[in-house]
C-alpha cells in the first residue's frame, strides 16, 4: 500500500465515534444486521477466503462487531476440537479491513496475535467468556493428593495443577487409567452434522485494535469490506501421525503425536456470518460527523496497527549422542525496522522449526519429560520457553536495557507492563526453570498407588505438553497505557531501525539422555508483532491512512 500524506490539519472525531462513555444524554436507535458473505470458499487442506461488505448505514458499533462460523468434522462426531490455548482463533490466518479499496488495517498471524492479547485478560474472563466464545480451554484446577496430605508428607508432588479438559482426575488425585481420561468437553467438540458443532464467535475488536477504540461512521464513508483468510485444518493426504500444522486437535487427547488417529479434515458447510450493530443518531449528532469530515483537513481517528515480521535463530551445532550433554550458546541479531514510525509495543512469539533437519529429528522427542516441539493439545499455536534465552532491544541506536534480560521473572514483568491487566497464566506455563523436573512437576504428570506417586510422561497431558508453552517476550514503549492512541504516547523511531538481540542455549543430549531425538538444537523461529500508531483521515472524497 502506498503511503498517504496528510496535507492539512484534520479535526478530532466527535465523541460519539470514540469507544468511551459520553458525558451527555444522546437519543439513538439500534439496529442489528447479520451479514452473509459476498464471497466464500474453504478447503480443509489449504484454507480459504471470505469477504463481507458492510452496508453504508449509520455508525458501526465496531467494538461489538462479531464473526461467527462453524466447522463440521468429516471423520466422526465429536472427534475434534480447537487448540487449547488459542481455541477457534487458530482458524484466522489473516484479516483485512478495506475502505473504498484502500487498506485501513491488516493483521497477519491473527491466531497468534489475538491469543497474545487475550492472555492479558483475567482468569475468570478467559474461562467464563473467551472459552465460551472461542472454544478455547483455559480452565485450571488444583489436585490435592489425600494420602500424602494425611501423612504430612513433604513430597513435592503432594498436589499438582492441571487442565481439566486435558486430564480428568478424581478429587483425591487418582488419574484414571481407562478411557476417557483426557477428553475435552462435548460442547467444545466438532460434530459431523451441520448446526450441531461449536459455533465460534470472535469479536473484530479482538483482532483489529482500530475496532477496539473507534466506531466507524459508515453513513459518510466509502464501501467498507472485511476479508478473512482462513487457516488450514486436516489434509486427507497426510497421515494423522504426520500432522504438524492444523487449526484443530484430536479428541480425546492422544498420549503422543504418533498415536493420533484423526487427520482433522473438516468442512465449513454453512457460510460464516458477521453480526453488526448499527447506531443511528439524531440529525444533530449526524451533522457533527459530517461537519468534521467536510472540514479542510478531514476528520482524524487515531488507532493502533500491528505489523508482523519474522526471524530465525540458527540451529545449534552442539554434539548429540555423546557421553554427556553438550551445550552451545547460539546468538542472532534481528533487524525489525519501523523507521520513522511511532511504536507502542512489541511482542515476540517463539517456537522450534519443525521443518528443519534437526527439527524433523527432534519433533517428538522429550526434554526432561516435556514435549517442546510438536504438541497434541495446541499444535503450533504455542510459544515455547527456550533454555538459556536472553534478549535486548536497540532503539534509536540505544540499548533498552543495560544488560541482556536473562531472568524469567524480569521477562514476565516487562511483558506484563504491556497491559494494565498483566500477563495471566499458571507460573509453570511461563517459567519451567529450564525444564527442571521438580518445577515442571507442579503440573499433573503422575498416577497414584497407595499414596505413592509414580511419574509417567504419558499419564497426564498437562505437564508434558503445556509446560513453558505460554512464554512470550514483550516490550512496552507507551508512556502511559491509559493514554491509548494519543499522538506522542508511543516512541517515535528515528532513521535507525529497531534491532533485537537474542541468545539461547542449544542442548545436545547424551546417548543416555536420548541423543539427537531428545535434543534442543533445531533453529528457533521468532515472530515479532509490532504495534504502532496510525491515523485514519476521513474526507468527503475518500480516506487516507497515515503514520503522522
Amino acid at each position: 500500500m502506498s503511503e498517504q500524506t496528510i496535507t492539512a490539519t484534520p479535526v478530532s472525531a466527535p465523541d460519539v465515534l470514540l469507544n468511551q462513555p459520553l458525558s451527555r444524554q444522546v437519543d439513538v436507535e439500534l439496529e442489528t444486521k447479520i451479514l452473509e458473505p459476498v464471497s466464500h470458499q474453504y478447503q480443509s487442506a489449504s484454507g480459504g477466503r471470505t469477504t463481507f461488505v458492510l452496508p453504508a448505514s449509520g455508525v458501526l458499533d465496531a467494538p461489538n462487531c462479531a464473526l461467527v462460523w462453524e466447522l463440521v468434522s468429516t471423520e466422526a462426531d465429536g472427534c475434534l476440537t480447537y487448540p487449547f490455548w488459542s481455541g477457534g482463533l487458530a482458524m484466522l490466518s489473516q484479516m483485512t479491513c478495506r475502505v473504498g479499496g484502500q487498506i485501513l488495517s491488516q493483521v497477519d498471524n491473527v491466531h497468534r496475535y489475538a491469543t497474545i492479547r487475550n492472555n492479558f485478560k483475567s482468569q475468570a474472563e478467559k474461562e467464563g467468556v473467551l472459552d465460551a466464545r472461542h472454544g478455547s480451554m483455559n480452565c485450571i484446577r488444583n489436585r490435592p493428593c489425600n494420602a500424602l496430605l494425611a501423612t504430612g508428607s513433604a513430597d513435592r508432588s503432594f498436589h499438582q495443577i492441571y487442565n481439566p479438559e486435558a486430564d480428568q482426575l478424581s478429587e483425591y488425585g487418582y488419574s484414571y487409567a481407562n478411557t476417557p481420561a483426557h477428553t475435552q468437553q462435548p460442547n467444545k467438540s466438532l460434530a459431523n452434522v451441520a448446526g450441531q458443532s461449536l459455533q465460534c464467535v470472535v469479536r473484530l475488536s479482538d483482532v483489529f485494535k482500530f475496532f477496539e477504540s473507534n466506531k466507524l461512521p459508515l453513513l459518510a464513508m466509502a464501501q467498507v469490506e472485511i476479508e478473512i483468510v482462513w487457516h488450514k485444518c486436516g489434509d486427507p493426504n497426510i497421515a494423522a501421525a504426520n500432522i504438524t500444522d492444523s487449526a484443530v486437535v484430536e479428541r480425546p487427547v492422544p498420549a503422543t503425536a504418533g498415536a493420533r488417529a484423526r487427520t482433522g479434515v473438516v468442512t465449513m458447510t454453512n457460510n460464516p456470518t458477521l453480526i453488526c450493530d448499527y447506531i443511528h443518531y439524531d440529525d444533530a449528532e449526524k451533522q457533527q460527523i459530517f461537519n468534521a469530515i467536510n472540514s479542510g483537513g478531514g476528520m482524524r481517528l487515531n488507532f493502533t496497527e500491528v505489523v508482523v515480521t519474522q526471524g530465525i535463530n540458527p540451529a545449534s551445532t552442539a554434539t548429540t549422542g555423546g557421553a554427556t550433554d553438550a551445550y552451545q550458546v547460539v546468538e542472532s541479531n534481528h533487524i525489525i525496522g519501523m523507521a520513522m514510525k511511532e511504536v507502542k509495543k512489541i511482542y515476540v512469539w517463539k517456537e522450534y522449526d519443525l521443518s528443519s533437519p534437526a527439527g524433523i529429528v527432534e519433533i517428538d522427542g522429550n526434554f526432561n519429560q516435556i514435549y517442546t516441539h510438536r504438541s497434541v493439545t495446541d499444535n503450533r499455536f504455542k510459544s515455547q520457553q527456550i533454555p538459556g534465552e536472553t534478549y535486548n532491544f536497540v532503539i534509536n541506536n540505544n540499548r533498552i536495557y543495560n544488560r541482556p534480560v536473562d531472568n524469567v521473572a524480569t521477562q514476565h514483568n516487562y511483558l506484563s507492563q504491556c497491559d494494565d491487566e498483566h500477563w495471566n497464566c499458571v507460573e509453570t506455563l511461563y517459567d519451567t526453570a529450564t525444564y527442571n523436573t521438580s518445577k515442571c512437576a507442579e503440573l499433573a504428570d503422575t498416577t497414584w498407588a497407595a499414596g505413592v506417586p509414580t511419574q509417567n510422561i504419558n499419564a497426564c497431558r498437562t505437564k508434558p505438553y503445556m509446560s513453558g508453552s505460554q512464554h512470550i517476550l514483550g516490550l512496552n514503549l507507551d508512556k502511559y497505557n491509559s493514554a491509548g492512541n494519543a499522538v506522542g504516547n508511543g516512541q517515535r523511531i528515528s532513521s535507525a531501525p529497531i534491532e533485537f538481540n537474542y541468545t539461547r542455549v542449544g542442548i545436545g543430549r547424551s546417548g543416555a539422555g536420548g541423543g539427537a531425538a531428545n535434543s534442543l538444537i533445531a533453529p528457533v523461529l521468532l515472530t515479532f508483532f509490532i504495534e504502532y500508531r496510525r491515523s485514519l483521515i476521513i474526507r468527503p472524497l475518500g480516506v487516507d491512512v497515515s503514520d503522522a
